[in-house]
């Protein structure tokens, strides 16, 4: 699958204020073509000027050259993981089938909770996960001895079967968010609440459009997931590739290489560029692994990669883009990254009504009933 087309800068836009990029450096960025010519530049003066590289200024240059080698090779190994759906999946926590089963389960209209206690339980990790949860106090008390919980089945039909359709996702997608996402600070934690406020603002939507809010809200979650297998795979290669680097650096006793690729860090636009370009697209492939058979996950993660357009989607892709939209309008408006004609636009072009406009407006898509 070929990643779509972008029609508009709002997504590359919207990832620069997720991950942080200076809007200046957008501004003063030159076409790739003009970088690598500015890098053979760089690369055929540094071998004559590297012998006077003694103040600031010197410094800084050489930095730049070295930051520039190294993410060339960067890019060319990231492209390469990240068109085998094997290097992505193991860039992820392994949900196991078992739990894919469960998520189909799920979309069932008749599902009782006698049917998914077995199901549940073929997932160790979500036991875990769910029995922590039970064993809250606010649950624990409603037992006769209020005593520690220490089977699932006993606290399932104390959260019931409404709220367990949406906290089991949650805790799955919890599990693949990365560990960390330093150097971006805080990173981890916007991705989280993208992938939630998009959930629920699908979820809301679907009620409105009487369309099945399990799914909105499955694929308004997971349609991160590529986003999460992106940000995580380059900050791998990013460090595997600066590791082998300083390595050689190192057995040459090439101090002024070894000092300047000791400060480098990954780059903040770079990895914007990556999520606008690969993130929706693996999304899509890594979910079509998982052999669904009744949540049409798949089917409506594809037209979002595919770029159809709000004209040109199913109704459940119409309700994720919008909701995707509303969160990517509402964070670019707070922080004042969109001109007026833009507001309008951004909107207009997914078929924002004013009442679905409204009921988002006056939600709090962060909210949760549970702590996950």
């Amino acid at each position: 699958m070929n990643a779509p087309a972008v029609g508009t800068d709002f997504s590359l836009r919207f990832f620069d204020v997720l991950i942080g990029v200076d809007p200046a450096r957008r501004q003063g960025k030159t076409s790739q073509q003009e970088l690598s010519q500015q890098r053979t530049l760089l690369a055929v003066e540094a071998a004559a000027r590297k012998a006077r590289m003694a103040d600031a200024k010197a410094k800084e240059q050489f930095g730049e050259f070295a930051q520039a080698h190294l993410h060339d090779q960067v890019a060319d190994l990231l492209a390469e993981r990240l068109t085998s759906l094997d290097d992505v999946k193991a860039s992820l926590f392994e949900l196991t089938p078992d739990f894919f089963a469960l998520l189909d389960l799920l979309s069932a209209k008749a599902v009782t909770l006698n049917q998914l206690d077995p199901a549940i339980k073929k997932v160790p990790w979500l036991v875990e996960d769910l029995l922590k949860l039970i064993n809250q106090p606010k649950y624990r008390g409603r037992t006769a001895s209020g005593g520690l919980i220490k089977d699932v089945k006993t606290g399932l039909r104390f959260l019931g079967l409404e709220t367990l359709q949406f906290i089991i996702p949650l805790y799955a997608m919890k599990r693949c968010m990365p560990h960390s996402t330093e150097p971006f600070h805080g990173l981890k934690t916007v991705l989280w609440e993208y992938s939630l406020a998009t959930a629920n603002a699908a979820k809301i939507l679907a009620e409105l459009y009487r369309e099945h809010r399990y799914t909105a809200f499955c694929s308004g979650l997971f349609h991160t997931l590529g986003h999460v297998a992106v940000v995580r795979s380059y900050l791998r290669t990013y460090q595997q590739v600066k590791r082998d680097e300083l390595l050689k650096a190192r057995e040459a006793r090439d101090i002024k290489l070894t000092d300047a690729l000791d400060v480098l860090e990954p780059e903040a636009d770079f990895l914007s560029e990556q999520l606008t370009e690969h993130a929706a697209v693996l999304s899509a492939d890594l979910t079509s692994r998982w052999g669904l058979q009744r949540l049409p996950l798949c089917q409506t993660l594809d037209q979002l990669a595919e770029g159809v357009g709000y004209s040109g989607a199913s109704p459940m892709a119409r309700v994720v883009q919008q909701a995707q939209t509303f969160v990517q309008w509402q964070q670019l408006k707070k922080r004042q990254r969109l001109e007026p004609a833009e507001m309008q636009s951004m909107l207009k072009a997914v078929g924002m009504t004013k009442d679905a406009l409204q009921l988002l407006l006056q939600t709090n898509l962060l909210k949760l009933d549970v702590d996950v």
